[in-house]
């Protein structure tokens, strides 16, 4: 491929002419601030934090979508373009509601002198992306504290219809990656921009509720926002309530996806962090049983397993758990439905074991928490009740915050067992764990059953669901349907 050579801050590089700037700094270890831009969903340059200098250009340009060329000579941190960006905060904090750095508002101290640490165990900052929130952490940054401007909130509803994903359009900050991940990923196509200037907001199908649009609570949208504009109903205050009542016992799964997430929080190298310390961090914060998601995926799968090796070759066999596949393909392709094979998910195995199965004999009321990085679940939760709470990877790093429980200074301890914990691992090529990607092009893969080979493919993500169903299905033997 070819390439050219630029400059950037005085020094010279050599990169592939189809980069941008911001795609060349961050290759060569460059910082560059942005807002908009997430990896992986086409740059618009809507919030003008990355801006640079380039030599010969009348204005600073947007990094993200300015191509490199021949010669270009780039300065990325100068007092003009810190100004700059500066500048666009104040005007981005002048239209934001403000539930974070209560001290600043107060004026009982500046930005230099918080202590971001001591900010994030902070009761009176009550935003659920506070101490993660990407537009708090620009801030910080950029020393944004005394607003040169009139502070013109607005004042919009906040929409809790569906008791799940929540919708607060009053910390919106227009960036559209909600809207993109919504309708060029996952294809749902429920959020979209309306009204201009000023008014120019993200708005559900047709302007109605989250609960009567065409939302399939998978909860991407919730992952890429960097506000708190749209996010998970959460559970922190009712569930440390319960691990401190002497009325009920309290049983949580763990998934070790929380695990990478909950490192990077809390600002430490992979590795630093582990189930077991998470697991001791729990009880501690009151947690009467600890047990992982080995189990319950291992029977999630040995379910599919069974539907798979019942119906193997009479016809191309779609399956999935998941609830927001369920919720997608009721939308869109009602026709489907028959043709679509249901099993449960780790969440629902998790709490009916739980429930039903009497695992730890208590004698009291119990209440079920699953701690996982799968968004879609605390929906599911929600709408089906498998198990009273949901907690993410945010949720946990704020509880313990709170709580004093940091599981990287904790010793580690072993989880608890569930029944028959021993179950095993089946066709991991096709039911194993898999993660959610951006990209539009589904996996491959093949299985092998009774000694006969199978073509399979499986979706990583709604937009892949819709490719796949909406004909390339026939080109398999057994499909997977994730969200």
């Amino acid at each position: 491929m070819a390439t050219v050579n630029i400059t950037i801050n005085g020094k010279s590089y050599t990169v592939q002419s189809c980069r941008t700037i911001l795609q060349a700094a961050e290759e060569n270890g460059i910082h560059i601030p942005t807002l908009c831009h997430f990896q992986g969903i086409e740059d618009k340059a809507n919030c003008r934090i990355c801006v640079v200098e380039v030599e010969g250009m009348r204005t600073f340009q947007p990094a993200c979508v300015t191509r490199v060329r021949e010669g270009m000579v780039i300065n990325t941190d100068t007092e003009k373009v810190r100004a700059a960006r500066k500048a666009t905060l104040e005007l981005i904090m002048a239209h934001h509601a403000v539930d974070c750095h209560h001290c600043l508002r107060i004026g009982s101290s500046s930005e230099q002198s918080l202590d971001p640490v001591f900010c994030e165990m902070c009761f009176w900052c009550d935003c659920e992306r506070d101490g993660f929130c990407e537009l708090q952490k620009l801030n910080r940054e950029y020393h944004v504290d005394v607003l040169p401007y009139i502070q013109h909130e607005a004042d919009y509803e906040v929409d809790n219809s569906l008791n799940s994903v929540i919708r607060n359009p009053n910390k919106c900050i227009k960036c559209r990656r909600c809207v993109d991940v919504c309708g060029k990923v996952q294809t749902v196509h429920n959020l979209s921009m309306a009204n201009r200037g000023r008014d120019i907001m993200v708005v559900p199908e047709l302007g109605k509720s989250m609960a009567d649009s065409a939302c399939v609570r998978c909860g991407h949208c919730v992952d890429v926002c960097p506000v708190g504009a749209i996010y998970m109903k959460e559970h922190k205050d009712e569930v440390l309530y319960m691990t401190h009542s002497y009325d009920v016992n309290t049983v949580c799964q763990v998934s070790e996806n929380v695990v990478s997430e909950l490192t990077k929080l809390y600002g430490l190298d992979d590795g630093a962090i582990s189930m077991e310390q998470i697991c001791t961090a729990l009880h501690k914060i009151g947690f009467d049983r600890v047990v992982t998601d080995e189990y319950s995926k291992n029977e999630s799968a040995r379910q599919a397993a069974e539907i798979l090796e019942n119906m193997i070759g009479k016809t191309p066999l779609i399956l999935t758990s998941s609830k927001a596949v369920k919720n997608f393909v009721d939308e869109y392709f009602p026709d489907m439905k028959d043709k679509i094979s249901f099993y449960d998910s780790a969440q629902t195995i998790f709490g009916r074991t739980i429930r039903e199965s009497g695992a730890f004999n208590f004698d009291k009321p119990v209440k079920t928490v699953n701690i996982t990085n799968l968004k879609e679940m605390g929906a599911e939760a929600e709408e089906t009740g498998n198990v009273d709470y949901v907690w993410n990877a945010r949720e946990l790093y704020r509880v313990f915050l709170r709580t004093g429980g940091a599981p990287q200074r904790k010793s580690e301890t072993g989880f608890d067992t569930l029944a028959s914990d021993d179950v095993p691992a089946v066709y991991p090529e096709l039911l194993g764990d898999k993660e959610w990607v951006l990209t539009s092009e589904y996996e491959e893969t093949s299985i092998n059953v009774n000694g006969s080979d199978y073509r399979c493919a499986i979706a990583h993500n709604l937009g892949q669901v819709r490719k796949l169903l909406e004909g390339d299905y026939k080109n398999f033997d057994v499909i997977r349907l994730l969200a």
